[in-house]
């Protein structure tokens, strides 16, 4: 509270148990920590690595109060899976537009599930 006080910020990322660039979905939240936060400070919450939460440990942390979820690295998998899996399915693909439509379109399906999770 006294660091919001005294900055001013618009929003307040905060350390409860993930971390940046996670590839596993297995952090365990501070959800009692979260709440605390929520209650003390009259900002949004920001959770980075959130790729890194459970779908219930992303319902769980907006519960609690967290307010802003980043899910870079969780697209960027899904992008950069769909795109492994065209080439490895055709060893002669050159044609970026074929490769890359893959990976959009796999990264639009997991904006679209995420989406679901995260606005109940």
């Amino acid at each position: 509270a006294a660091f919001v006080a005294g900055t001013g910020v618009d929003a307040l990322a905060v350390a409860v148990g993930s971390s940046h660039k996670m590839t596993t979905r297995d952090a365990a939240l501070d959800e009692v920590l979260i709440a605390a936060i929520h209650r003390a400070v009259d900002v949004p919450l920001v959770l980075h690595g959130s790729s890194g939460v459970s779908d219930d440990g992303l319902r769980a942390a907006i519960a609690a109060g967290m307010t802003k979820i980043n899910v870079a690295t969780q697209l960027n998998k899904a992008f950069t899976g769909a795109v492994r899996d065209a080439l490895e399915a055709d060893p002669a693909l050159v044609d970026q537009r074929r490769y890359l439509g893959a990976g959009r379109d796999a990264m639009a399906a997991e904006t679209a599930r995420l989406l679901t999770v995260i606005s109940g």
